[in-house]
């Protein structure tokens, strides 16, 4: 499959030519979409917080606490490829909501549940209820907004999402010291189901239907995606990046802030508080310097790895001795800096018709989820192979440091490719 530039393969609509003028397509259907990856960052980023309350009730070690975290990040992968179809097949309005209800249960299920599996298994069917939220949002920006804008939509709807992440921190502290962590995932569950309801009611459906495609020819333009140089090279860029950063933010920054920095449970929530916030301002911040940038022939792929560049050394700093203020310091700036790959999403969608964008971001999706659980669940193998103190609980710096340095060198041969697409040269 030859990619399409993107002029050519999006038709150059406006919104307004649907009928729908572009604040009613901004608050009407993108922000309820926009919602259910709140709930999606909500669910995802949440254990990075009630890690002590799980431990203490069913006994988790690293290794096990990295599991339970990552089966969501198994799921949600393996759900991509299927959603992207059904996405481009159904419309995102016809898939997101029986999704947003698994989701939901999944939710009560985790409240319930007593012992390691009954958790996994209910972490496992969150993964997979939720697995559609980012990619509904960005095939609706796709379908309702031209292709020059969706660098900057995509943004727009990770930062909204990126406020589920700033739930999942000090708020869910709060919420959690209040009424335990039990009812915290009750009340995440109950979100679930209101934003169900607000796209069920609120979005209208795109007045192009979408194209009735067998299934058996989607499947085979998948494959042939996936046999495409360009999505490969695209995707490589920012595929171990995106993976760490999803890992660490999502569950393993808050115990190094405790371990390795030493701040106290209440400080480090405080803490995943403004980094989390820093996330959704690096979402916003990234996206418009790309759209603003792209006016001066600057292409957003350098945009993007100049981000990640700042991102690498960042996580080098994080390798070395902190205080209290660094280790804060740095957590936020990860949480920044992090975000710029996000920027690929766009990126490779602008490559790609129209009619393909659903299978194109559930494919690059599935192989950034199956990095980040791999990552989650191996960083936890790692800082699991040194005990943590017996009195408090805590892991060493040492450990912490190796499971940094391995992921770091992961994402360094990304870092190379990047340089091969020559960024410090502008747009024709």
């Amino acid at each position: 499959m030859t990619p399409e530039p993107a002029a050519a393969a999006h038709a150059p609509t406006s919104p307004t030519a649907n009928g729908l003028a572009l604040p009613r397509v901004l608050l009407g259907v993108l922000l309820p979409f926009a919602l259910a990856h709140f709930v999606s960052y909500l669910y995802r980023n949440v254990n990075t917080v009630v890690y002590p309350d799980l431990v203490r009730d069913v006994g988790l070690d690293a290794s096990g606490l990295g599991l339970l975290t990552g089966i969501y990040m198994a799921t949600f992968a393996l759900a991509q490829l299927p959603v992207g179809m059904a996405l481009d097949r159904y419309g995102p309005r016809r898939v997101q909501l029986p999704m947003l209800a698994l989701a939901a249960l999944g939710g009560l299920l985790f409240a319930q549940a007593e012992s390691f599996t009954g958790l996994l298994v209910a972490r496992g069917l969150i993964g997979l209820g939720v697995s559609a939220s980012l990619m509904a949002a960005i095939k609706a920006a796709s379908l309702w907004l031209p292709p020059d804008r969706l660098p900057l939509s995509t943004s727009v709807l990770l930062s909204v999402g990126g406020l589920g992440a700033v739930a999942s921190t000090a708020p869910m502290q709060w919420v959690v010291d209040a009424v335990g962590w039990r009812w915290g995932f009750v009340g995440i569950a109950a979100c679930a189901v209101a934003v169900a309801v607000l796209i069920g009611t609120a979005v209208p459906e795109h007045p192009t239907r979408p194209a009735k495609t067998r299934v058996r020819a989607m499947a085979r333009s998948v494959a042939q995606l996936y046999a495409t140089p360009l999505f490969w090279r695209m995707a490589l860029c920012t595929l171990f990046a995106s993976g760490a950063y999803m890992a660490i933010q999502g569950l393993w920054l808050g115990p190094w802030l405790r371990d390795v920095g030493h701040l106290s449970r209440p400080e480090a929530a405080q803490v995943l508080f403004w980094s989390t916030l820093g996330m959704v301002l690096g979402s916003l911040g990234w996206g418009t310097l790309a759209d603003r940038l792209r006016r001066h022939r600057v292409r957003p792929v350098t945009v993007c790895g100049m981000g990640l560049t700042a991102f690498l050394v960042c996580q080098g700093l994080m390798l070395l001795p902190q205080t209290h203020t660094t280790a804060s310091v740095l957590a936020v700036a990860f949480s920044v800096l992090g975000t710029a790959g996000a920027l690929n999403y766009a990126i490779v969608a602008q490559t790609m018709p129209v009619h393909l964008t659903g299978r194109v971001s559930s494919s690059f999706n599935l192989l950034i989820f199956l990095a980040a659980f791999v990552l989650q669940w191996g960083l936890g193998g790692v800082i699991g192979l040194w005990q943590p103190d017996a009195t408090t609980g805590a892991y060493p710096a040492t450990a912490y440091r190796a499971a940094w340095l391995a992921c770091l060198a992961l994402q360094l041969p990304g870092w190379a490719l990047w340089l091969g697409f020559k960024p410090w040269k502008r747009q024709a």
